[in-house]
């Protein structure tokens, strides 16, 4: 369970993309331009259990959904993941004994493998109900949403299937954006769209049956490799200042993070350097994502924003959503509420 005074999440595991990174390259858009998404080439990318900042997933499919014009892309690249993604997790949902108890494994680890969401079991006189409650420092987007859904959806039915069950696990899909036609196409199921979280309606009878073997030895084992990459995760300078800025972009400043932490600034920038970034960009990307984030949620006036991002005057912030967004914060704000 979530602790009430927790912060939110600010990391994921790097190798849960790299089945939308596949689709990319499948369409033709070059693997160095995917790269300088996140200063990582694929083969880092590809390192076991690397865990990077929230705000690169943000990055990746903002950037997935320009180069492809496509609003589902997240559609399309989660249908790729069952058949490539392969880790602790998926390896522990496959081995449980029933949906029950993958779905168990699934809400305890599954903030470890992508920090956008944590997951809840919710059961009621209509069934069962698989929520993925937004819980990160940064919201996640539709095509994160379409991505996550579609390969849990996934993972649910191929379990039914290597069980011999014909019956479909999945009875319904719930959205936030609103949904579509090719949404129902490609889960298989009805959809509702504009809901306040995304969830997907389970049968409960298919919920409890038992599906495959117990094999105790084979789950705890992987139970126990999971928890011990966990505990054994060490956060990155990368993360590190990625955790100090979301907190409070305000009052973000370089050598307050590196005096706090016992850090020669020269030392620090280097290694920092090394990791693909400097300050500055940093702070600017998570200002662009937080910036969206509050220009979407429409509960705050533009100069908040611009305190609350750090900025001296709304005319600079102005000028930085210029550059990022490419239209002034509330053209940008009036054109997301006409669409939603």
């Amino acid at each position: 369970m979530t602790k009430i005074n927790q912060p939110p999440a600010n990391a994921f595991y790097a190798p849960t993309l790299l089945p939308a990174i596949e689709e990319l390259l499948a369409r033709g858009i070059a693997r160095e331009a995917i790269e300088a998404q996140f200063h990582r080439t694929l083969f880092d990318l590809r390192t076991p259990f690397m865990r990077i900042p929230l705000m690169l997933s943000r990055r990746f499919w903002t950037f997935a959904r320009a180069q492809t014009n496509d609003p589902l892309i997240g559609l399309a690249a989660g249908r790729r993941f069952v058949s490539t993604a392969t880790n602790g997790l998926t390896y522990l949902f496959d081995v449980a004994v029933s949906l029950e108890t993958a779905c168990a494994y699934f809400v305890g680890f599954f903030p470890f493998f992508n920090g956008h969401f944590r997951a809840q079991i919710v059961r009621d006189e209509h069934g069962v109900e698989l929520r993925l409650l937004d819980a990160g420092s940064l919201r996640a987007c539709a095509a994160t949403a379409d991505y996550i859904l579609i390969s849990l959806c996934s993972m649910l039915r191929r379990k039914l299937l290597a069980s011999g069950l014909g019956r479909d696990p999945v009875l319904g899909v719930q959205l936030i954006a609103p949904g579509s036609d090719e949404h129902e196409r490609a889960f298989r199921a009805p959809v509702q769209g504009s809901q306040q979280y995304l969830a997907i309606r389970l049968d409960a009878q298919l919920f409890v049956a038992p599906l495959t073997p117990g094999n105790q030895a084979l789950e705890q084992t992987l139970v126990e490799l999971l928890e011990q990459t966990r505990r054994n995760s060490e956060a990155t300078l990368l993360e590190q200042l990625s955790d100090y800025l979301i907190e409070d972009l305000a009052t973000a400043d370089w050598k307050q993070f590196c005096t706090e932490r016992h850090l020669l600034e020269r030392t620090a920038a280097r290694r920092l350097k090394a990791l693909g970034w400097r300050f500055s960009e940093l702070l600017d990307e998570y200002r662009r994502y937080r910036a969206e984030d509050l220009l979407q949620a429409g509960e705050l006036e533009l100069v908040q924003i611009s305190d609350r991002l750090g900025y001296s005057d709304v005319q600079s912030f102005n000028r930085a959503c210029l550059r990022w967004l490419g239209c002034a914060p509330g053209v940008y704000r009036a054109q997301w509420f006409s669409v939603v």
